[in-house]
């Protein structure tokens, strides 16, 4: 009887075993799978029109092409079938990069009262203009071209150093002479790179983009929080603040290149055995870093080098059918802003795949998506705190302030919890919860607050 039950077993495991093997060589890819690997489709045809290739060569000489640098570097990248990652650094590529830290550049920028330093006739903003005017002029010449992010399959993305120096410089200078040309800019500027949110095809694009967004929409709030606000900015403030859209939150098409650069580099990684990845480049790193996520953030989603278990490699056509079913759903579920994202364990319990493959494959890694999810909703909360700083100036007699802000409507309400947004009377704060989604009375280290100024506080004013 015992040598019986082992002869089964001996048989169940040879018949298991045949079975991985041969699904290794006759798997087709699942629907998801099929749908995940499909990229994106180009609307610009000639590639110098494309303004993502000037970011690239933003910093190349004033005496070369920008936009000709950028598309070299691209160019470049996918020439090397072992690397893909833009070289920025080569001769030629550096020469306009920031002499002094970004920060130092407008430091007028983060002022209390940022258009009377910007108005200021010793502004030291002024003083330094000539020598970044050749970045100003790139700037300008980009937010004239149209946009496409052509970094899918590739690693790598642009510094973003010389982007808000100049992006600073451009706003800052239109508010020298008059508010409803700096307000012009700063609308322009916004709506552009909304427009990279919207068209972003890589996680690195899409984090800049909300960078960059943010860092005009605090200026704004900054402006807004003074006693007198110029009736332009009031004006046309709340067309530039409307909440994110559908498609600004979706992450579709990074979740995507980050699955497709995954498997082709598991199948590079059988043949050459090498591995590569963008999470530890400066350029990244600093993006990281302006968007107050963790340091590891980027490489919690890059995919580890496969390994080995039972003879077999982890690059089975059913294992990536799993993480595609798992892209798919957090796809998905990124979109609906309340919800949690999906967990790739709940995901494996309903694959097909057998005993042993999940022996020889257990997928220990799951994809960190959460974080940039909620720094969209952060992005959001942001748009729409500053929009309330609006709407609370609108004259009235009796209603108190959070009377106003359960009746300003849904689409000002806090996106991390679907109620209205929280009032603080001792710090004269609105907030949102942040990410935590608990009230903890406008700490900045876990909500996000703007202030009213003391004249609207009162009722009556």
């Amino acid at each position: 009887m015992r040598n019986m039950i082992i002869s089964i077993c001996i048989i169940g495991l040879f018949l298991e075993l045949s079975g991985l093997i041969w699904s290794t060589k006759s798997d087709k890819p699942s629907e998801a799978f099929v749908r995940l690997s499909a990229p994106p489709t180009r609307s610009i045809e000639r590639p110098l029109d494309n303004g993502y290739f000037l970011l690239l060569g933003m910093a190349a000489s004033q005496s070369a092409n920008p936009v000709q640098t950028g598309y070299d570097i691209w160019l470049e990248a996918g020439a090397r079938p072992t690397e893909q990652r833009f070289d920025l650094d080569k001769p030629g590529r550096t020469e306009l990069r920031l002499p002094v830290a970004f920060d130092r550049v407008v430091p007028e920028w983060h002022a209390a009262d940022p258009l009377a330093e910007f108005q200021n006739k010793d502004a030291s903003f002024r003083l330094s203009a000539p020598l970044y005017a050749p970045l100003v002029t790139r700037y300008e010449q980009w937010l004239r071209m149209r946009f496409e992010d052509w970094g899918y399959g590739r690693l790598g993305s642009p510094r973003i150093e010389e982007l808000i120096a100049a992006h600073r410089f451009f706003v800052a200078t239109g508010f020298v002479d008059q508010v409803r040309t700096g307000l012009d800019r700063l609308t322009l500027d916004i709506e552009k790179w909304r427009t990279v949110l919207r068209e972003a095809r890589t996680l690195p694009i899409k984090m800049l983009a909300t960078v960059m967004i943010e860092d005009n929409v605090e200026l704004l709030s900054r402006i807004l929080s003074q006693t007198t606000v110029d009736k332009h900015v009031m004006a046309q403030g709340l067309n530039l603040l409307q909440p994110l859209t559908a498609i600004e939150y979706s992450l579709r098409w990074p979740i995507q290149n980050e699955f497709m650069m995954g498997y082709q580099d598991s199948r590079k990684d059988s043949i050459t055995g090498l591995r590569q990845q963008q999470s530890d480049t400066p350029e990244l790193a600093t993006v990281t870093t302006l968007a107050h996520l963790p340091a590891d953030a980027f490489h919690n989603i890059v995919h580890p080098a496969s390994h080995t278990g039972l003879w077999l490699t982890s690059n089975r056509q059913r294992t990536w059918d799993t993480y595609a079913s798992f892209y798919d759903a957090t796809i998905k579920t990124a979109e609906t802003i309340h919800s949690p994202l999906p967990r790739l364990r709940d995901i494996a319990k309903q694959s097909q795949r057998t005993f042993l493959e999940r022996l020889a494959d257990p997928m220990e890694f799951d994809p960190q998506w959460e974080l940039f999810s909620q720094r969209l909703v952060e992005t959001d909360a942001r748009l729409r705190l500053v929009s309330l700083q609006i709407l609370m100036r609108k004259p009235t007699a009796t209603a108190t302030i959070p009377t106003r802000l359960a009746e300003v409507g849904s689409m000002y309400f806090d996106p991390f919890t679907g109620l209205p947004m929280l009032w603080s009377p001792t710090q004269k704060k609105l907030y949102s919860t942040g990410k935590d989604r608990l009230d903890d009375g406008g700490d900045l280290n876990f909500d996000i607050s703007v202030p009213l100024p003391p004249t609207l506080i009162t009722p009556a004013s």
